[in-house]
């Protein structure tokens, strides 16, 4: 299949499922995959974000969030002073994140990994980008953090959060959301299965992608596998696996 062909596919893809990650509902009606987000990946990342905020010496930071999704995330980084941008390849997910945000919030549709243009106008300019959960979709996977680097000013701060491994070997074992990998014991390529919607997912070691970013003249600065706090388990049923799901890796641009 052509690169332009499956791309849309996958946006297409993504919009089928915007409702699934819609945080701007009654938090007990948040869907448990984006509910883990919030739990369990946000508390981090805004800790992370307040020391590099004073590392800066600044009192506010530039920040883009690639893979905003319905934009939640960035709608509580504005209401804390940020400048923020959110970025997504899903119409629909944007959508809601317009719907539910204030204006001064912009929201870019645009698929950086295969559109560097779109946000050309934003290069040097971030102080930090985020990205949760929304490398793991993506094949060429050192075109995109290229992109996200050119991004940064000087100490910037590129902080995203992917599948852990072991989460994953884990959950093939249960049999839930992983499916179609090329090994249950060290996966690469596969699929997550959201209820019939299957989008292909890329699972990478924490060596793979510091080697990326030692090429693009980034060190790094943290690796963090959050656990589930209890009160996830109080508010959702969970029936996945309960290895830590997310890891964390943070890198600060040095030039």
């Amino acid at each position: 299949m052509p690169a332009n062909e499956e791309n849309t596919k996958s946006h297409n893809n993504w919009d089928i499922i915007a409702e699934r990650f819609n945080t701007h509902v009654a938090l007990n009606k948040i869907h448990p995959d984006a509910a883990v987000n919030i739990y369990v990946g946000w508390p981090f990342f805004f800790d992370q974000i307040k020391y590099q905020t004073e590392f800066l010496g600044k009192k506010h930071c530039n920040i883009m969030d690639f893979g905003c999704g319905a934009g939640d995330f960035c709608v509580k980084l504005n209401a804390i002073g940020h400048n923020v941008i959110g970025v997504d390849s899903s119409e629909n997910m944007l959508k809601n994140a317009r719907q539910n945000s204030p204006q001064e919030i912009k929201y870019v549709h645009c698929d950086l990994s295969h559109d560097k243009e779109t946000l050309g106008n934003y290069k040097g300019m971030m102080d930090i980008v985020t990205a949760i959960h929304s490398i793991d979709w993506v094949e060429n996977v050192e075109d995109l953090l290229s992109g996200l680097v050119e991004l940064l000013d000087k100490d910037g701060l590129l902080l995203f959060a992917v599948f852990s491994r072991s989460h994953v070997v884990d959950s093939l074992k249960i049999k839930d959301l992983f499916e179609e990998f090329d090994s249950d014991c060290d996966p690469q390529n596969g699929v997550c299965n959201f209820d019939g919607v299957k989008i292909p997912v890329y699972i990478r070691e924490s060596a793979y992608f510091d080697g990326i970013m030692k090429k693009l003249k980034c060190f790094k600065v943290l690796e963090y596998y959050p656990p589930f706090p209890d009160v996830f388990f109080k508010t959702y049923k969970w029936t996945g696996s309960l290895f830590p799901e997310m890891m964390i890796l943070g890198y600060r641009k040095t030039d």
